[in-house]
């Protein structure tokens, strides 16, 4: 990794967590639980409101004004600390030193935990990548990389700015979840290039950001199934460490499509639902925090709505019906009676619940308001699986195994990780504590299975719904749970072994965390750094080693001999299955089309790819010509297959395609001339005096 890779890093750290972080700060939050389960969502929501913000005064969006901002919010956050810190000298006792070490060195070992899943992440992310400017090659990555490129040129990031049909002018926006992109845009300017800030980010949101959010989710869980703080911050790092390593949600959805702010709402949801269960009880500030957070995560994607929604629902009935079936908990020290009453009156938390939920839909709003008036949303889009048996979909949501496009290790289970799951799920049976997390665990199984075996109808369609009907983005739900089960298991069981050995050796406590330290390096060293090598050939395929390419060398050396050619308001026709986007990405240059079908708002996007060939005798295509102003056509012979199911109009005419049939057969047609060619990517010019 190079010095420049690893500042871009930082960069992208302070960009991502740095806004969220003030909003905290300014809204009086002080719980450092908050930060982690609030910090990049937060930041999310402050680069929406900036975006807006400048759209509606005629500002252009990028690091400066977010900056600004930030550091108001900071500002304001360090105004409301005052007088918080008081200086004077500690009366601590030897003994209290020495108890007060102790167990903070034993605290400590949570956070080591997380700090080392998030290392196993980094390294994961490295290896498949080898460094920030390498392309991914998959096909969703087409739009993250305009959309953010359009974002940094253009300084439009409003929902209803992005993402425009024409580059050129802005016009014809279909609507695009750009949360992720309003902090990949001023991490790219930074940075000074797009790829670069593009892969910063993600690796710092799915890479870091995705262990810190199941961290703290599983110290929530460990604590509202009343374990101490010691065992539960245990068990929020085993969580991270066994998150890590799945191969949902991050994995998969990078690897089978690209699905990059789906796969960072799935990733953010574990620590937005943390929040949501650690409502304080007093303050409007914090509620506010925790609000404008949700809102930035439905910013992200919306279908964060069902994710968090469905989760936290089934939680806290989960938790409601396990009430009055309590025993005697394995903990050290009984709860008291205020944590018992708490648990007790779960329903007195849906009045500040609803206050939340009120703060994001006012802010969400004008990210709904877009994306509810997009014609092609996601219920409309048919099931991308056929039915399986019972028995296979059950298997499935146990044993998470493998799927994607590696052979070797299609349908193989991680079987570590199903164990320490089903080990925590029979821990919370037999223990009786921690319902909620398995509830959640236990509907969004249920949810899988139905889907699995009858994906064309069912209740769970209003479910699936919320995620195009997509098999990979309906299981990748049960990866935020698993490893909560998993750490709250280990935690569970490592507590009551102490206690029964503590009845004649030595200290429970320190007992506890020996258990649970064996276990956790354990399957550091071995599950976690296994499943980390999976991982990292599996981004590799997309990255450093790709099966197929769509940015080339090629690709490349046409950018470059375009660049100084095309004159203001002429449009570069393209298919943006290949690599021809990259001339808007790094040079700027206008292309006809951003997305991979072409747009349903824009008809010509599609027609052109299907008939471009034919204007010689086609009059319609030549008008269209005309009113593009398109000078210079690109073609590559031999761009990846992409699947047309969600062709507009099916103007495919079949399941997939390579490249776009109008664009096929070019050489010889009149009033065009092949003007470069390097290996399978031609650039021709047309004529513009062409009848």
């Amino acid at each position: 990794m190079t010095a420049h890779d690893v500042g871009a890093v930082l960069l992208a750290l302070l960009v991502v967590g740095l806004p969220g972080a003030g909003l905290l700060l300014a809204c009086g939050t002080r719980r450092p639980l908050w930060f982690a389960a609030l910090a990049v969502p937060g930041s999310a929501a402050v680069a929406t409101l900036v975006a807006i913000g400048c759209a509606l005064t005629g500002l252009r969006y990028g690091p400066l004004p977010l900056a600004v901002v930030t550091a108001v919010l900071l500002a304001v956050g360090a105004w409301r600390a005052r007088g918080l810190v008081r200086f004077g000298r500690p009366a601590w006792t030897g003994r209290s030193v020495r108890l007060g070490l102790g167990r903070s060195a034993a605290r400590a070992g949570g956070p080591l935990l997380v700090v080392a899943a998030a290392g196993v992440s980094g390294l994961t992310w490295w290896y498949g990548l080898r460094g920030l400017s390498t392309v991914s090659q998959e096909h969703d990555m087409v739009v993250h990389h305009v959309l953010t490129a359009y974002i940094e040129r253009t300084g439009r990031g409003a929902p209803w700015q992005v993402l425009p049909t024409d580059v050129l002018t802005g016009a014809d926006v279909s609507f695009y979840p750009a949360g992720l992109h309003l902090l990949m845009a001023p991490t790219a300017t930074l940075v000074g290039g797009t790829v670069v800030g593009v892969n910063a980010v993600t690796v710092v949101v799915l890479g870091f950001a995705w262990a810190v959010s199941v961290a703290a989710l599983g110290y929530v869980a460990g604590r509202r199934a009343r374990l101490g703080r010691v065992m539960a911050g245990l068990a929020a790092g085993f969580a991270a460490l066994v998150a890590v390593g799945l191969y949902r949600p991050v994995f998969s959805l990078i690897h089978e499509g690209g699905i990059v702010p789906n796969a960072a709402a799935l990733v953010l949801a574990p620590g937005v639902l943390a929040a949501l269960l650690a409502l304080p009880r007093k303050g409007f500030g914090p509620l506010v925090a925790a609000g404008v957070a949700c809102a930035g995560l439905v910013a992200v994607h919306p279908s964060a709505i069902a994710t968090v929604g469905l989760s936290l629902v089934a939680w806290l009935v989960g938790e409601a019906l396990a009430r009055r079936r309590r025993s005697a908990a394995p903990p050290f020290r009984r709860p008291s009676r205020a944590t018992e009453s708490r648990h007790q009156t779960l329903w007195r938390e849906l009045p500040r619940l609803l206050l939340v939920g009120a703060v994001a839909l006012v802010v969400a709003a004008p990210v709904l308001a877009q994306a509810l008036g997009v014609a092609e949303g996601p219920t409309n889009f048919r099931p991308d699986i056929r039915p399986v048996g019972l028995w296979q979909a059950v298997r499935n949501a146990l044993l998470m195994p493998y799927a994607g496009f590696v052979p070797d290790l299609v349908g193989e289970p991680q079987k570590a990780a199903a164990l320490v799951t089903l080990v925590g799920a029979a821990a919370v049976l037999v223990f009786r504590r921690g319902f909620g997390v398995f509830a959640a665990w236990l509907v969004w199984a249920v949810v899988e299975v139905l889907f699995a075996t009858s994906p064309d109808s069912g209740p769970d369609a209003l479910v699936t719904g919320f995620f195009y009907h997509a098999h990979l983005r309906v299981w990748s739900h049960l990866s935020l749970f698993a490893p909560v089960l998993a750490g709250l298991g280990v935690a569970l069981v490592a507590s009551a072994v102490a206690v029964r050995l503590g009845r004649r050796g030595p200290r429970p406590l320190w007992t506890a965390v020996g258990l649970a330290g064996v276990v956790a390096v354990g399957y550091l060293v071995w599950p976690a750094l296994g499943y980390a090598k999976v991982d990292a050939a599996y981004l590799a395929n997309r990255y450093v080693r790709p099966d197929f390419v769509r940015v080339s060398a090629d690709d490349r050396a046409a950018i470059d001999w375009l660049a100084g050619r095309v004159r203001p308001g002429e449009r570069i026709l393209n298919s943006a299955n290949d690599g021809s986007t990259f001339l808007y990405v790094e040079a700027g240059l206008p292309v006809v089309n951003v997305t991979t079908l072409g747009s349903s708002r824009a008809d010509y996007t599609y027609r052109l790819l299907q008939r471009f060939n034919t204007y010689p005798t086609d009059a319609g295509v030549r008008q269209e010509l005309r009113d593009l102003n398109v000078r210079w056509v690109y073609v590559d012979a031999v761009a990846p297959g992409i699947g047309a199911s969600g062709a507009p109009e099916g103007w495919v005419g079949g399941p997939s395609f390579s490249t776009a049939p109008g664009l096929a057969h070019l050489d010889g047609l009149p009033g065009l001339t092949l003007a470069f060619r390097s290996g399978t990517v031609s650039v021709y010019e047309l004529d513009p005096a062409t009848p």
